[in-house]
Order: C-alpha cells, then structure tokens, then sequence
C-alpha cells in the first residue's frame, strides 16, 4: 500500500500541469496580495487575521481546482489503462480511493504552503511582521473544510461521470467571482470582506479578531460533508466489488 501511494504521488507530484498550477498559484496569491489586499480587508490592516483569512478566502477557489483538475484526471480513459498496472496490487477499490485522496492531500497542503509562502514573504517584507501564532486556527478552519467537501464531493460526482467533476470546478469559479457575505460562504473571502464591518472597532482603530458561531458551525457542517460524501463513495466503491 505504501509503494503504491509513493508511485501514485510521484506520478503526480512531477507532472508537468501540477508544476505549471503550482507556479500559476504562487503568481496568483502574489497578484491578490500587491493589489486587493495590501489596503486590508474591511478597512483593518493588511497583516490582520481578518486580512489574512480574507487573502486565504481569494486563494483558495484557485488551490481547490488545482486538487479538483487532479482529481479528474483519475477517472479520464486515459487512467483506465494505469489501473491496469496498480490492480494487480493486492488491494481493494477503496482502499485505491483512499490513497488517492492521500495524494491529492498532499497536493492541497504543498499548494496551501506556497500561498502561505508567498504571504509569510510579502508580510515580511513590506510590513516587518512575523507573529503567526494567532492566525494557524483561523486558517485552518478556513482551507480544511473547503479541501474535504470538494474532495468528497468530487470523488462522488467524478464517479458518475467525469464532465461533473468539471462542472464542480466552474461552481468554484462562480463561487469566486460571486463570494456572499455569509457565514456560509465556502471559501471566506466575502465573509471575511463583510464581517468585521459589523464589529465595533477596538484598540488601533480596528475590530479584533473574534470567531462567530454561525461560521464555526458553517465550517464544521462542510467539514462533515465532505466526509459523509468520501464515505459514501468509498461505500459504492465496496458495493460494486461485491456485485462484481
């Protein structure tokens, strides 16, 4: 199990697309930093919880596709003749959707790590700062649930037929170029654009950083989602072989 997880993140990590998306990610989150968010988000300052997590919100339509792009890969003809070689591996189908969810994870995280990156160096450089401490929850609460509810619900719609899985990543463009301002808001960036405008403001001139309840239940609820979603399809992956 582990070679072949090892074989399948090697197949994917040095594929040309993969490189070209990460770079296109790093140029992308570089562009969102230097003209949008170096004024702040909600009129707090650029290095904020609120401004990064509005930053994060921008990013991740971009991230998310990246992983989804991946993800159809593995159900194009062109896989089917791969399968080939990894079934003669003494494992179950679901135990091949979980190493591929493994990978694309993995993908996700080095993703995220460049966008981090790039915000770690532009914080840096132009503002002097460098206490993140306060800013790993908010963070992951924000790309966790988008990653497992994309995941699950790519896998699921993927496996009916490819063309959904595409369909799922012009919703994240929709969702990009018309983010509400909920606290249901997938990726963040309208909440976190509208939110601390309803906050009074604090020391400093600006609100500071509290979780609203309605966003943490919101980001549980996606989070479960997906999960049920993964579940279900690694369920119909068992009940075919069963069939079969």
């Amino acid at each position: 199990m582990r070679k072949l997880f090892y074989y399948e993140l090697r197949r994917v990590l040095f594929r040309w697309m993969f490189l070209a998306m990460l770079a296109v990610n790093g140029m992308y989150a570089w562009y969102v930093l230097t003209t949008d968010l170096i004024r702040g988000a909600a009129y707090t300052a650029p290095f904020s919880i609120w401004s990064c997590c509005a930053y994060l919100g921008k990013t991740m339509p971009a991230a998310s596709i990246t992983v989804l792009l991946i993800l159809c890969g593995y159900y194009s003809k062109k896989q089917k003749q791969v399968e080939i070689l990894t079934s003669a591996a003494p494992m179950t189908g679901a135990q091949h959707l979980l190493i591929r969810s493994g990978v694309l994870a993995v993908c996700f995280i080095l993703v995220s790590a460049v966008i981090m990156a790039v915000a770690v160096f532009f914080y840096s450089r132009f503002f002097q700062f460098y206490d993140y401490a306060g800013y790993i929850l908010p963070g992951l609460l924000l790309i966790l649930p988008c990653f497992v509810v994309l995941l699950g619900a790519g896998h699921l719609l993927a496996g009916v037929h490819q063309g959904l899985c595409y369909i799922l990543i012009g919703i994240c463009f929709a969702a990009a170029l018309y983010a509400p301002d909920s606290a249901w808001d997938l990726f963040g960036s309208g909440y976190f654009a509208a939110y601390p405008l309803t906050l009074a403001p604090g020391i400093g001139g600006e609100p500071a950083y509290q979780m609203q309840t309605e966003w943490a239940v919101a980001r549980g609820m996606y989070l479960v989602a997906g999960i049920l979603l993964l579940g279900l399809k690694v369920r119909g992956t068992k009940r075919k072989l069963t069939m079969a």
